[in-house]
């Protein structure tokens, strides 16, 4: 069974434009995975592996900024998860993740709502925390803030993941994004038009913070271990694993 929330009111359907601006921007986001230039089939192999061999079993597992759910329900197959909690802003994205997590057997729950709200207080208890992507468009405190919160439901057992940006030590944001500037001879998929409107969504919203820093978030959030999971071999990416 699948519960649908709404943060606010919304109209029946998006309109023509709205939906026509999603669908263009979901086909640019899809092909990135389809065509792994992030690492996603690396990432969420490693994901099923701690699900499986190191999380509380049975297990409730909230993922933040879940979007379509595509990956997720690979990573969560053959798991004890009891209960999915996926939050995100989109409307639309939310009704593909209602398709895609029917093939989950557990209690789901669909929230469309802003994750930093959502995280807040009064957020339910849970025992994993997964970030995909969505941090990183929050500056640092911003970033500490919302790790807090997630200390606090998880309890003593719990985890929280993450897959974000990360730089090596020493490395700022503008040196980041000329790396990642540097992808674009490899991204095949992409014909010009679409790698400029990804590119300049990078450049306007992400945040990456070195890799020393991401350890000191979860020490400063209340995390007693932080382990560096997986490196992406672009190094622009790392995966990371926030124990109590």
């Amino acid at each position: 069974m699948v519960n649908v929330h709404q943060a606010a009111p919304a109209g029946d359907a998006l309109d023509a434009s709205a939906q026509a601006v999603f669908h263009q921007q979901w086909q640019i986001y899809r092909t990135m995975v389809d065509h792994n230039y992030l690492f996603h089939r690396e990432v969420y192999g490693w994901l099923h592996r701690i699900l499986v061999d190191e999380a509380r079993q049975p297990f409730r597992f909230v993922d933040v900024g879940c979007g379509d759910a595509a990956e997720i329900v690979g990573a969560l197959s053959g798991t004890r998860i009891t209960r999915y909690h996926g939050i995100d802003l989109s409307r639309a994205a939310l009704d593909l993740a209602e398709q895609a997590l029917a093939a989950l057997d557990c209690h789901v729950t669909l929230e469309q709502r802003d994750f930093v709200e959502a995280l807040g207080e009064g957020a339910e208890p849970t025992d994993i925390v997964w970030i995909g992507l969505s941090l990183h468009h929050l500056l640092t405190p911003a970033k500490l803030a919302v790790m807090r919160s997630i200390r606090g439901i998880v309890g003593e057992r719990g985890l929280l993941l993450i897959y974000e940006p990360a730089s090596p030590d020493g490395e700022d944001r503008a040196g980041w994004m000329r790396r990642w500037d540097q992808q674009q001879p490899a991204w095949t998929a992409y014909p010009p038009a679409a790698w400029d409107t990804f590119v300049a969504h990078v450049h306007a919203a992400d945040f990456p913070e070195t890799a020393s820093r991401w350890h000191e978030l979860g020490r400063d959030a209340g995390f007693g271990t932080v382990q560096e999971v997986f490196v992406a071999p672009s190094d622009l990416l790392r995966m990371y694993r926030f124990g109590a």
